[in-house]
Parts: C-alpha cells; sequence; structure tokens
C-alpha cells in the first residue's frame, strides 16, 4: 500500500497521467479538483472551499492508512499543484507523506514537466474541461496558467526532491512528447513491476 503523488504546473497532464497509472495498478485516483470543485460548488473559489478541500484530503488519506484491510485500492493516487517556493506547499506534501510514512507505508511523488506551448494545448483539450468545472471559462483559465507560469515555481531544481523528501520515492518525468499511458508505464517499470 502506498501513496502515489503527481506533481505538477497546470495542464501538464497530472490527471490524464493519473488515469493511466490507475489502469495499470491497483490504484485509485483523487484528482486535486474533486475536492476543490466539491466545495467550490456552494462557495465559490475562495478560502473557505480551499480550507475545506484541504481538510478533506488530509482526513481521506488517514481514514486510507487506518482501513488497510478494506480499501478498495491498494494504492492511493493524488494530484496535486504545488508552488515550490510556498512554505505552505512544502509542508502540506510534508504532512501528507508523513501520513503515510509514520506507518511505514510507502510515498511516491512523480513530477511531470512540460513546455508552456504543450500545457496551453492541453488547457482546452475535452476530457480537462469536463472533469475541471474551473477550466471551462477558457480565458481566465489561460491566464491563471499564464500568471501562474510568470509569478511560482511550479518544477523543482535538480535534487530538490531528494534533499527536503528523502524517505520519499521520486521520479521526474517530461512528458511533452509522451502518452499518459506510457507515462504511467515508466512509473510502473519503476516501482511496481
Amino acid at each position: 500500500m502506498g501513496l502515489i503523488v503527481i506533481i505538477g504546473p497546470q495542464a501538464v497532464g497530472k490527471m490524464t497521467v493519473g488515469k493511466a497509472l490507475e489502469e495499470q495498478i491497483n490504484g485509485k485516483l483523487l484528482y486535486n479538483h474533486q475536492t476543490i470543485d466539491l466545495f467550490a460548488n456552494y462557495l465559490g473559489y475562495n478560502q473557505h472551499a480551499f480550507r475545506l478541500s484541504d481538510m478533506t484530503r488530509k482526513e481521506l488519506f488517514k481514514a486510507f492508512v487506518e482501513n488497510r484491510p478494506n480499501n478498495l485500492a491498494e494504492h492511493l493516487i493524488f494530484t496535486v499543484l504545488i508552488n515550490f517556493d510556498l512554505d505552505e506547499d512544502i509542508a502540506f506534501l510534508n504532512e501528507i507523506s508523513q501520513i503515510f510514512l509514520t506507518q511505514k507505508e510507502p510515498v511516491y511523488f512523480i513530477e511531470l514537466e512540460t513546455d508552456l506551448k504543450t500545457r496551453l494545448e492541453r488547457n482546452v483539450q475535452e476530457s480537462r474541461l469536463l472533469a475541471k468545472p474551473s477550466k471551462r471559462d477558457l480565458n481566465f483559465s489561460r491566464k491563471e496558467l499564464l500568471n501562474a507560469h510568470q509569478q511560482h515555481r511550479l518544477n523543482t531544481s535538480k535534487d530538490e526532491m531528494a534533499q527536503q523528501f528523502p524517505q520519499v520515492h521520486y521520479l521526474k518525468i517530461d512528458n511533452t512528447y509522451l502518452p499518459a499511458d506510457q507515462v504511467a508505464s515508466q512509473i510502473v517499470s519503476t516501482w511496481f513491476s
């Protein structure tokens, strides 16, 4: 049993890779927007929705570890955007990792990266828009992606993850030209075959 966290900027392909990975291992996907959009549907996209989303995820992770023999999947696959310049984002990764590591369960970080042009193309793909209501305002979504690209550091620098998370298995993949099933296969062959 373990926690598999797929990290990367907006529209890099986290959810799509998570779905492909779900088909190749005994895992169940929770993508970032499932909890955010649940609360935003009632509260809007504000601090209350994000706080409740964060709390819900952590409680699910704790229950997944505690419910080990009865879970419907061996692994929990989770996708999230991390700003590596924000201490609170690093603290969040540490906190969710510790939920599993303290119970001697492995944690895997897969970081996806691709160029901005590819991300802008993926940002308007039908599967993304169907799964994520907040992305359906294409002008807003594009501006948000471009602003985040300019203002935040959404991918790590060399050896950063190994230094900050030495107990976590880590793999960085440039998925610009790789279909999601090949990325998932690379993850599987690295740790799960």
